[in-house]
């Protein structure tokens, strides 16, 4: 078998090594930035061409699915822009890669993948992000980390980027929008398309295949229109530079040995010449279904602080293995003639589940504080007993979320110049729960962790939530002069939440510890009897009002100049940051309080013959910080904060068949801390990143594309928060990895193909590196190969 697979990496070796390509990875082709406080990104006529600067108006299709059509300039946007097409997103979605993978490769201020199942950390210029599907919010109050792992990315038609907060969307969009849009449109007639793949480690090994298979069916008649796309995926384990297969992350999941089945459905009808109504419906669940588990050494030694092998134990035995589901259902109506305006109506329900890696929790801390309190101090007797404050417990979630859009646009001239005016108004409610399922300790610790059962225990993971979101906005877009251009708008934005009462999981753990045989005898001799104690139900209520203006100027036909000022709104995971505190807390808005961003940007761009290029630099300051301690739990302290960064991005055509190019982003930014300006961690800034390509387009339409990833290293914030007792910050280790990826047309279909890691590269992600303990610290994947093969009929 070896041979064989020996004569397959030659063939692919002969493959790639043709003259390499570059498609530049920053496409600044016309895009539709919706106008309205729902932020939904409309769609227009997408170029597949070399990356340009486009400064005409931009016409709305009649067919645009993902929303308002609100049409604008691109030249009129005083905010960084950039839409990723089809044809971007095909050549890098070939093998396992995830739209995390992709837009990290594609985005310049997008954080660097995590290899995991989580987007967690993924920020842009240090701040969240709002990820939508079609207009819909992805991203909530609670969060589970997992909108880029909502899709499969052969169904994307594009991806919209807004970075930056914009006051047009509200709150939760600190750091910027990324709208994905699935695929939608099919002219006129049937279409079809079948999607066959393969992925494998750079060893072949039989453990790390995977395949996938995909099926669309599409039909467009005058009036009614439709696509149904639906793919199934099985992904195999992941090996290491060294070929040694990697422990699973138990912290966050990942995907190792998940099947996935990914649907995507639109269908639209054509009421009359101005009005439509469009459904888009999405449906993605994953499951994970492994033998693998971590090496939690000789009798479980990791959790007590011994340093883990990181190997995978073969052998894992979980009762309920980790998985995600999302279904999302937009429906939209569209009326292009009311008395000369536009109105855009749209409704949508989003449920969201998830369950994650079983784990061991330590109430160690809290035990030795209530024995402390009741007078025993020996600091060994204290650590002998807290020692047995371990329990095991596995965390599910469920997230639902519906709203109604509502938004209008009118075109007019005031004093001469002509001016679109848009307002409307939005209504969200979220609905969020999260338990803990207890796992019976002996037999984890029997098994060395390697088997989890539940034990019939459960505990809440926070209270349950309910958080409303109102806003409204007016927002003017004018033309002063054919080459001055500037934005105004204000919004009002009101969030309201409501917690039930609920007892917070310390205080079940601790009950349960206090009260084992175990330990019963000695808290009594203490006179411990410890009950669990509840936190009473409560509510916050909070509203702002936010304002923006922005201004671009065209200083020559090739070159342009913007600023824009915008303010942000957003509160902290509510359910998240209440989990971890203790009986007595009081929920009120002077206890759980929003934090407020004000952004500046500012920048220029152009095209001169063969090379785009743009530049742009940004500032965001707020009054609070969101950040968890390092004993993980969340906390929302009052105090400054700033974010500052330059990114900018280049491409050139060297011929008609060469192109090269790359983009750079860097980003810094510190927090008060007793009038010292300490650094932010990579957890939320993005350490220097930086992306290179060069590709080579054959006559016949193949094309092949050398691309690389570099991520600078940077030990700042560690250094620097050695002042803070409460820091979790770590330093990072810089990498770079390289990827050769193209596509050949065949006589039938075309054939995907890509080399990731080439060189083999031994690193860490970002995520694997600063965040949660020791067990975390995975190596990321060796050399991986992808093939597929995609034909339409």
């Amino acid at each position: 078998m070896k041979s064989h697979h020996q004569v397959a990496l030659s063939v692919l070796t002969l493959c790639i090594s043709q003259q390499l390509y570059a498609q530049n990875n920053v496409n600044e082709t016309d895009a539709l930035l919706d106008a309205q406080t729902s932020a939904e990104l409309a769609s227009s006529t997408v170029s597949n061409e070399t990356p340009n600067v486009t400064l005409d108006t931009i016409n709305v299709t009649a067919k645009a699915r993902t929303g308002t059509a609100l049409a604008q300039k691109i030249s009129g946007m005083p905010a960084v822009t950039q839409v990723i097409t089809e044809n971007e997103i095909q050549i890098q979605a070939t093998g396992d890669r995830t739209t995390g993978d992709i837009l990290a490769q594609l985005i310049p201020s997008l954080g660097a993948s995590s290899g995991s199942t989580s987007n967690y950390g993924t920020t842009m210029h240090g701040r969240p992000v709002q990820f939508l599907l079609n207009g819909v919010p992805l991203s909530s109050s609670r969060s589970l980390s997992r909108e880029l792992n909502s899709i499969d990315p052969t169904q994307l038609e594009r991806v919209e980027v807004l970075s930056g907060a914009t006051s047009i969307y509200g709150a939760g969009a600190a750091g910027g929008l990324i709208n994905l849009v699935t695929k939608s449109l099919v002219g006129y007639g049937p279409i079809r398309q079948t999607r066959v793949g393969v992925s494998s480690s750079r060893n072949f090994e039989s453990d790390s295949l995977g395949y996938h298979v995909g099926q669309t069916l599409g039909y467009g008649g005058e009036r009614v229109y439709g696509r149904l796309d639906v793919d199934y995926d099985n992904k195999g384990g992941k090996f290491d530079s060294e070929g040694n297969r990697i422990s699973p992350d138990v912290n966050q999941t990942d995907q190792q040995d998940t099947e996935s089945l990914s649907v995507n459905g639109s269908l639209g009808v054509e009421l009359t010449d101005s009005q439509r109504l469009d459904l888009a419906v999405t449906y993605y669940k994953d499951e994970q279904d492994t033998d693998y588990g971590p090496d939690y050494g000789d009798g479980l030694a990791v959790l007590f602080g011994a340093k883990p092998s990181l190997k995978a134990i073969d052998g894992a035995n979980v009762e309920n293995e980790p998985y995600t589901t999302k279904t999302s259902i937009n429906l939209n109506y569209n009326n292009d003639d009311i008395a000369g305006s536009s109105l855009s109506v749209t409704g949508y329900y989003r449920d969201e589940k998830g369950r994650f890696y079983p784990s061991a929790k330590s109430a160690a801390t809290q035990a030795a504080e209530v024995w402390q309190a009741n007078g025993l101090t020996d600091e060994t007797t204290v650590n002998k007993l807290t020692s047995a404050a371990v329990f095991v417990t596995q965390s599910e979630a469920d997230i639902e979320v519906m709203g109604l859009r509502a938004a209008m646009q009118t075109e007019t001239e005031i004093a001469g110049k002509k001016t679109l005016f848009s307002y409307g108004a939005d209504f969200e409610r979220e609905n969020s729960e999260q338990t803990y399922y207890g796992q019976d300790l002996n037999t984890f610790l029997a098994s060395n962790g390697l088997t989890a059962q539940t034990n019939g225990l459960t505990y809440n993971g926070g209270p349950d939530t309910t958080i409303d979101k109102w806003g409204a906005f007016v927002n003017a877009d004018v033309d002063i002069t054919d080459k001055w251009h500037t934005s105004a708008g204000v919004r009002y934005q009101k969030l309201k939440s409501e917690t039930d009462t609920f007892t917070p999981i310390y205080e079940k753990l601790l009950e349960e510890y206090f009260n084992s045989s175990a330990i019963s005898g000695t808290s009594a001799a203490y006179g411990i009897d410890y009950q669990a104690g509840d936190v009473e139900k409560g509510s916050t209520d909070h509203d702002k009002t936010l304002f923006n203006l922005g201004t671009s100027y065209q200083l020559t036909p090739n070159d342009q100049i913007f600023a824009n000022f915008s303010q942000g709104f957003t509160t902290a995971d509510i359910q998240r940051a209440l989990r971890d505190v203790r009986a007595g807390f009081v929920v009120n808005s002077d206890n759980v309080q929003p934090i407020s961003i004000n952004n500046y940007e500012f920048g220029w761009q152009g095209k001169h013959g063969d090379t785009a290029a743009r530049l742009s630099g940004f500032y965001n300051e707020s009054d609070k910080v969101v950040r968890f301690t390092d004993s993980y739990t969340v906390e929302v302290v009052d105090t400054d904060e700033r974010v500052y960064g330059v990114e900018g991005s280049l491409s050139h055509d060297i011929s008609d068949k060469w192109q090269v190019g790359g983009s750079v982003a860097y980003t810094r930014g510190q927090y008060d801390k007793d009038g010292d300006w300490l650094e932010l961690d990579a957890v939320r800034l993005t350490p220097l990143k930086g992306t290179a390509f060069a590709q080579y387009n054959f006559d016949e339409g193949s094309n092949i594309r050398l691309q690389a990833l570099a991520i600078g290293g940077d030990d700042k914030a560690f250094k620097d928060q050695q002042q803070d007792p409460d820091s979790s910050a770590l330093p990072v280790t810089g990498y770079m990895t390289l990827d050769v990826l193209g596509q050949v047309n065949m006589t039938v279909g075309r054939v995907d193909y890509g080399v990731y890691n080439l060189l083999n590269k031994d690193y860490l992600t970002v995520y694997h590196q600063t965040t949660f303990g020791d067990l975390n610290r995975l190596p990321a994947s060796g050399t991986t190969y992808g093939l597929s093969y995609t034909v339409d009929y």
